[in-house]
């Protein structure tokens, strides 16, 4: 069954990958049950320089997005998404943890993404971390995560990051629980996540 699961993901993970410099690959609602490896330990900082761990978030589910703070529209477009959940089933800002993780450290410094984690439409609250290369890599291969630096010499940026366009929903205990893509609608996360707080599953 888990292998059976992990294969699914593995397609899903394919189909979702995303470009910041060309149109995305997206797939429809994701149907997900049963146990996946996916998540784990990891150790990075914060906006505000302090180290977190998959521990300092434990006690709330979480939905977890990595992109990069450069992202002309992939990244920004699931964190608006992210923050249309929140205002739909979370106005206190307190049932789950927002979090955000770079795999773009090279410019992702607690400094940078004290600013971006505040922009408008982004959840309140949303944590911001980074870290070292291989502090991230571990954090990309817990999550299964795909990111690629792309050199775009034409550009002022001089490279962008193609990466997962996936918002993770793990448990409160950092278990994995499902996964949302580009074609997931703030109603298809928001009651996926209203079933989770109800039934626990």
């Amino acid at each position: 069954m888990k292998a059976m699961i992990n294969l699914m993901m593995s397609a899903l993970f394919i189909l979702g990958l995303a470009s910041c410099t060309e149109p995305t690959a997206r797939v429809g609602k994701t149907v997900v049950s049963g146990e996946a490896d996916i998540g784990g330990d990891y150790m990075l900082v914060n906006q505000d320089g302090i180290i977190q761990t998959q521990a300092t978030f434990e006690g709330k589910p979480q939905l977890i997005y990595f992109g990069f703070s450069y992202c002309p529209d992939i990244c920004p477009t699931a964190l608006q998404k992210m923050g249309a959940v929140q205002a739909q089933l979370d106005r206190k800002a307190d049932k789950l943890n927002y979090i955000f993780i770079s795999v773009d450290p090279e410019r992702d410094t607690p400094e940078s993404l004290k600013l971006y984690v505040t922009a408008n439409g982004f959840p309140e609250n949303l944590t911001g971390l980074t870290g070292t290369q291989a502090q991230i890599d571990a954090a990309k291969a817990a999550f299964k995560v795909y990111s690629q630096k792309v050199k775009t010499p034409d550009s002022a940026a001089d490279y962008t990051v193609d990466h997962s366009d996936i918002i993770y929903f793990m448990d409160d205990t950092g278990t994995f629980l499902d996964i949302f893509t580009g074609r997931s609608s703030v109603l298809d996360i928001s009651s996926r996540i209203k079933q989770y707080l109800k039934t626990g599953a």
